[in-house]
């Protein structure tokens, strides 16, 4: 099969020819329907050249969507597990890979999002910009209606869900605690922003969501998915100060100083500020400001099986309608590109040919 991997050294998708994985006792086979690209992408093949973050050679692509074609040996022994991912059952590919050991202190703990052991499917595990993926059957969830042809849950949207979606739902409603009427601030308005944004307004019931992007086009999107305020950055204070709004949760999807600064400025005492987004290696925190405002600063990474779960069933009920736009998996090297440089309105996904 063919498949587009990143290889040390090396800043773009290599396509390569590679066997057909044969699923492993706890996996299936998944012939992919459609891939998504993210950011982290555009870091890994950007880090490949100098700094690999991963030394070794994969496939790329930890977003995917597809019908499951064979099924591991424990799979098959297993009915409850065999019923759920029967052959010919649409799936999404569930990113992190969360060892699920009873003495992991992540998994045990309910933080199977950042158990890194075995790697992430498509960063450092062999990922969906191919044919053909394996994964483990805990790391894959049927689509509701089982159909994909509902515009609703194409494969396209389903790959772009299990991280554009999941990454801001997890970040909203489990790390943040998000409470009905309160005031949400979205700093970052591409393809996690935009879903972000239908988050926090049609499932956990905010009373106010705000927008801040540098994009005039991303921000004319955010008013399109519902935002109650969308501005520019050098905007957003005086927006505040004219309508009397206090901001309880910042999110940060961009993750530079600039927004880190912005969301720690905004905010009002006793807010939370959540970080999501990995534009830079580190940002500066004022101890003073946190201090004095005392200022509950979180991170949050991916999500969970339950997470997807849930985030394919809003998809279903129409409560999030991610934006996404096709291209062919042979164009991968050219969509980073174009990521990479702000040339991208929302999500795309690669569909093999």
């Amino acid at each position: 099969m063919i498949a587009y991997r990143l290889v040390p050294g090396h800043k773009e998708p290599q396509r390569e020819t590679v066997p057909i994985p044969d699923p492993g006792p706890d996996e299936v086979l998944i012939k992919i329907l459609a891939a998504g690209v993210c950011h982290s992408d555009v870091h890994l093949l950007e880090w490949a050249e100098t700094r690999p973050f991963v030394p070794f050679a994969h496939t790329l692509g930890h977003e995917g969507a597809g019908i499951v074609v064979s099924q591991g040996e424990n799979v098959v022994a297993n009915p409850s597990i065999a019923c759920r991912l029967a052959i010919g059952t649409y799936v999404a590919v569930l990113t992190t890979n969360a060892c699920e050991r009873a003495g992991c202190d992540q998994c045990r703990r309910g933080f199977q999002n950042v158990c890194f052991d075995p790697p992430m499917i498509g960063i450092g595990g062999d990922g969906c910009w191919a044919e053909y993926v394996v994964a483990r059957a805990s790391t894959v969830v049927p689509v509701p209606g089982n159909n994909p042809k509902d515009p609703r849950l194409s494969p396209a949207v389903v790959a772009v869900t299990t991280d554009a979606v999941m990454t801001p739902w997890h970040a909203m409603k489990r790390a943040a605690g998000i409470q009905p009427g309160q005031t949400v601030l979205i700093l970052g308005c591409g393809g996690l922003g935009l879903n972000a944004i239908q988050v926090a307004k049609n499932v956990l019931g905010a009373g106010t969501v705000i927008a801040s992007d540098v994009r005039k086009e991303s921000l004319s999107l955010a008013l399109q998915v519902g935002v109650d305020y969308a501005v520019a950055p050098g905007e957003l204070k005086a927006l505040l100060a004219e309508k009397g709004i206090l901001i309880d949760v910042a999110v940060d999807l961009v993750g530079k100083q600039g927004t880190m600064d912005a969301a720690i400025g905004a905010v009002r005492t006793g807010a939370t500020v959540l970080l999501v987004g990995l534009g830079a290696d580190a940002v500066s925190i004022s101890p003073l400001l946190a201090t004095t405002k005392q200022l509950t600063i979180r991170g949050s990474f991916g999500g969970d099986y339950q997470d997807l779960e849930e985030c394919l069933e809003a998809v279903a009920e129409g409560k999030v309608r991610p934006e996404v736009e096709e291209k062919s998996m042979e164009e991968c090297g050219q969509v980073v590109q174009a990521l990479a440089r702000g040339g991208v309105r929302a999500r795309v996904a690669l569909i093999p040919q």
